[in-house]
């Protein structure tokens, strides 16, 4: 018959062979991520590099609804930036981040009647990076009357992938890529290649691409 010192001798044998598996599957995690993040940061300085060359105009058309659209764009700014953070003695990618900024002709301009719309409106541009000022029209009471809003004529599209060591993967937020609006994807460090970044390059460019395929 098992004693109770056996008992619980055979449990924490289990403990370390649990802690140490875990530990082994983690440190693996980390330097899949670590090469998958490296690849993907030497991808998009290079992008961005050629970017500021070519300086190609956006083909997409950037809808603000209910208010007007932002066509004919330019870039004006590509850039690729990552920051490292200290583990298990030793720096790795804690985030990669490119960004291409388009420029349009004309801001867009909109009046709203009531503080509600306006406040969905400030918070839909600052979510998506776009910039705005405001106007406030109110009663000599105080009480609001009207917002002129003029939305600046500049879109960021970003792509930023961030390293989620304790669960092994990366998390990709998609910003303005072919339209207003955000995306997020939870990936595998095998999905985040060159691959991956060259049809990201594509879609914003406009140029046939596999990237649904990719990140459905």
């Amino acid at each position: 018959m098992m004693g109770l010192l056996d008992d619980l001798k055979q449990q924490a044998a289990s403990v370390e062979t649990d802690s140490a598996e875990q530990r082994r599957v983690y440190l693996a995690n980390m330097g899949l991520i670590d090469g998958a993040m490296r690849a993907v940061l030497a991808y998009f300085y290079e992008l961005a590099n050629q970017l500021k060359v070519v300086k190609p105009a956006s083909p997409h058309i950037y809808r603000v609804w209910g208010v007007g659209e932002f066509t004919q764009m330019n870039m004006t700014l590509a850039a690729a930036n990552s920051r490292n953070k200290s583990l298990e003695g030793g720096d790795h990618p804690d985030y990669v981040e490119f960004i291409v900024e388009w420029q349009g002709r004309e801001p867009l301009r909109t009046v709203c009647s009531s503080q509600s719309a306006a406040k969905h409106l400030k918070e839909q541009m600052w979510q998506y990076g776009c910039k705005l000022e405001e106007k406030i029209q109110a009663a000599p009471d105080g009480k609001f009357i009207r917002s002129a809003i003029t939305i600046e004529p500049l879109v960021p599209t970003r792509f930023r992938f961030d390293a989620v060591y304790e669960t092994g993967k990366i998390r990709l937020n998609l910003r303005n890529l072919a339209n207003l609006g955000e995306d997020q994807h939870v990936l595998s460090p095998a999905q985040c290649t060159p691959v991956l970044c060259e049809e990201l390059a594509k879609a914003m460019l406009g140029k046939p691409h596999h990237l649904a395929e990719l990140i459905g």
